[in-house]
């Protein structure tokens, strides 16, 4: 009844199922009431950091990120199955355990005695055989009574859940990735049309005999490198777009439109509390659970070794688990550090990535009013069409940059999020 090997066969299985064919459920499967109750269960409202009002229905054909999750949780057959296994133990009976176990300890008990009272000279063997029996189910009895077993079951069931969010955090990065090479895309056809004027005047020029051949098909050569890179971005999109769909419960040659990233406002910025946010994460966190029970583990076991041995007799046997306690003393004091430093870092990029946006608007509004006086100078006949043409691309660039800028602070708040939320923290 180890439930640490439990944990550890569940998160093989569903490491296992993350590597097979991505399969979803079938519209109509019983699993929003298992969403909508793991969504009531670990919502918390965390200082600014989450959104006050519930995401809106997406529209057909389209999802947006703050849907994704309650998605998954409906359609998403892993973290079905991890639902199910915490079901399992949140449903364990553990009266009807510890009976049935108090029925084999006597039915072993009565066992060795009818041994020991009825088979001469092998009576006494016999029942000793059955002793290393009787010993597993005492100890699995005496872990019911004094509940250990429910605080390793409740152990098991964060890990689940923290499996289960971790996944989520994936496939939102793969959201977030995709809005990425949407912009990339954009930017290449810009290039693609860009390179296609150039094409043209050059053309013109070898005909006029200003450029060699060559220059010309070096032109050319370019044109069709940018066009090669867009299709396997392209590929890359619908690869990921396909992810996203068979995570989510929809069809996978079903048109899919994902909607823009949510804005970081700069309110959500101002309330974001440092102190606070921390001590919310690192109770919500997982990682420091788990340090934290192999610290008290150890301690047990150094208890159990100086009432067993004393400080005097069997001392190597002393010495060794009070090593190890103090090791795993030492190891936890650093997961927590560590997980504390973490936490600090990221706060500190999202104030960093919020303070770029500013700049980056600024150097927007000084590129739009140059784009307009190109406008005018086009207007009064000083630049060519062409030129016009370059002084949008130069502008759709800064845009990009902005919009850069605001990927990456979406990014690091939304890390932040799920640190103070759920206590995950990525490195």
């Amino acid at each position: 009844m180890n439930q640490r090997l439990i944990a550890l066969a569940l998160a093989m299985t569903f490491g296992l199922a993350l590597g097979a064919n991505i399969v979803s459920a079938e519209d109509g499967q019983p699993a929003t009431a298992i969403a909508a109750a793991a969504e009531a269960t670990e919502k918390k409202e965390m200082a600014g950091t989450t959104e006050t009002e519930a995401p809106k229905p997406d529209a057909e054909g389209t999802m947006s990120l703050l849907n994704l999750r309650s998605r998954m949780l409906e359609h998403y057959y892993p973290l079905l199955a991890l639902e199910e296994n915490i079901k399992t133990l949140e449903e364990w009976d553990y009266k009807r355990t510890e009976d049935e176990l108090r029925d084999k300890l006597n039915d072993t008990a009565n066992q060795q005695w009818q041994y020991m009272t009825s088979i001469p000279m092998m009576g006494s063997m016999m029942a000793a055989s059955l002793q290393p029996q009787y010993d597993a189910y005492r100890d699995a009895f005496d872990d019911v009574r004094d509940g250990k077993l429910q605080k390793d079951n409740e152990g098991v069931k964060h890990q689940l859940r923290n499996l289960q969010n971790q996944t989520v955090i994936v496939a939102e990065s793969l959201y977030i990735t995709f809005k990425g090479l949407e912009a990339q895309d954009a930017s290449l056809t810009r290039t693609i049309a860009a390179l296609g004027r150039t094409e043209q005047e050059m053309t013109l020029r070898e005909k006029l005999g200003q450029i060699s051949a060559l220059q010309l098909q070096q032109v050319q050569l370019g044109a069709a490198q940018a066009e090669s890179g867009q299709k396997t971005l392209r590929m890359n999109m619908d690869n990921i777009l396909m992810q996203l769909k068979a995570m989510s419960g929809i069809e996978l040659d079903q048109p899919l439109t994902l909607a823009s990233l949510p804005t970081v406002t700069a309110e959500r910025i101002e309330k974001m509390s440092l102190e606070e946010d921390l001590a919310s994460a690192q109770e919500a966190s997982y990682e420091l659970y788990d340090a934290k029970k192999t610290y008290d583990d150890a301690k047990e076991a150094y208890d159990d070794a100086l009432e067993k041995y004393g400080i005097y007799s069997k001392k190597n046997e002393w010495m060794q688990a009070k090593h190890t306690w103090q090791a795993a003393q030492y190891t936890y004091e650093n997961a927590k550090q560590s997980y504390e430093l973490k936490f600090r870092t990221l706060y500190a990029q999202v104030k960093d990535a919020a303070q770029i946006i500013a700049i980056k608007r600024e150097a927007l509004a000084a590129q739009e009013k140059s784009y307009q006086a190109s406008a005018l100078k086009y207007k009064q006949g000083t630049i060519s069409a062409n030129e016009l043409a370059n002084a949008g691309d130069e502008l759709a660039k800064v845009k990009d940059e902005l919009a850069s800028a605001e990927r990456d602070l979406f990014t690091q708040y939304r890390s932040y999020q799920w640190a103070v939320q759920y206590g995950i923290l990525n490195s």
